[in-house]
């Protein structure tokens, strides 16, 4: 987005100033803005005694740091430059937005019609010692100790990748793999679906079929890899999985999710920045758990 980069919307607003009754309703730019905000604060605070130990705080620490291995080139003196430090952000708060709605799409969509797993899910929320009044610390260790939403949510993530294109890797070293020699500079993409579909991997049982239990059963370290694997695999790997644990307990606490006559209808995956259905044709029917 043009207004996005800080230079080119400021000159634009000077010289148009009706765009800025605009400018400011552009979600990304919204989002760029609060962030901006936030790290102002906490510069603004990092002269006190407290010690972060976030995401953040580890981000602002590598715009301080001298590199001193790892890089060839001589002009790169800091692991993270400081224009780089609100767009890293950015993305890492963005990617997750796109990615965990079109999961929960999906989840939603198994939810409908799957009516004896949505059951399940929802007597072990019952049984578990979930309620409306628990803090963040609380919440985060129930849905932690979900072993069937754990088992849920990975299945959901093994039959509907969200995308396949943040797992291109470039070959910095000419190898040979199986017999094929694989240049170094070959831009390498891994065929996610083989991988999640493959028996050999995911029997006895049908891959094609959505069976939770089947992530009970150790595999393969890489046979599951929705956010990729190695050390640049998705940074937001464990935020997403919790968000989408926590979006669902919320949800089955206070609806049932049914099917309509049109739920296979929007189903037609096409990909786009991600791997997502047209449309989810479900209905929720109301029924609040006892707390």
């Amino acid at each position: 987005i043009v207004f996005g980069l800080g230079d080119v919307r400021r000159i634009l607003m000077k010289l148009i100033p009706i765009l800025n009754d605009y400018v400011e309703e552009i979600p990304a730019l919204w989002l760029m803005n609060r962030v901006q905000e936030v790290v102002d604060l906490r510069i603004q605070s990092s002269s006190n005694s407290i010690k972060r130990t976030d995401l953040l705080q580890l981000m602002m620490e590598a715009t301080r740091d001298n590199v001193k291995d790892h890089v060839d080139d001589p002009s790169i003196t800091k692991a993270l430059q400081s224009n780089e430090l609100i767009p890293n952000i950015f993305l890492f708060m963005a990617a997750g937005y796109e990615t965990t709605s079109t999961a929960l799409a999906y989840s939603t969509y198994i939810l409908a019609t799957k009516q004896d797993i949505q059951e399940k899910l929802v007597e072990e929320i019952e049984n578990s010692n979930w309620n409306d009044n628990n803090n963040g610390e609380e919440a985060y260790d129930i849905a932690t100790n979900l072993s069937y939403l754990d088992f849920f949510v990975r299945e959901v993530l093994r039959m509907y990748p969200v995308t396949s294109k943040a797992m291109t890797r470039e070959c910095n070293t000419t190898t040979t793999i199986n017999g094929h020699i694989i240049e170094k500079g070959s831009i390498i993409q891994p065929d996610v679906f083989t991988i999640h579909y493959n028996p050999d991997l995911w029997g006895p049982e049908d891959p094609n079929v959505f069976y939770p239990e089947r992530h009970s059963v150790k595999r393969h370290p890489i046979a599951w890899m929705p956010f990729g694997v190695g050390p640049r695999n998705c940074v937001g790997m464990r935020f997403a999985l919790m968000e989408l644990k926590l979006c669902l307990v919320h949800l089955l606490r206070q609806y049932r999710i049914l099917p309509t006559d049109r739920i296979e209808e929007g189903f037609k995956q096409e990909e786009r920045l991600v791997i997502q259905p047209n449309a989810i044709f479900a209905r929720g029917k109301q029924q609040r758990l006892q707390p």
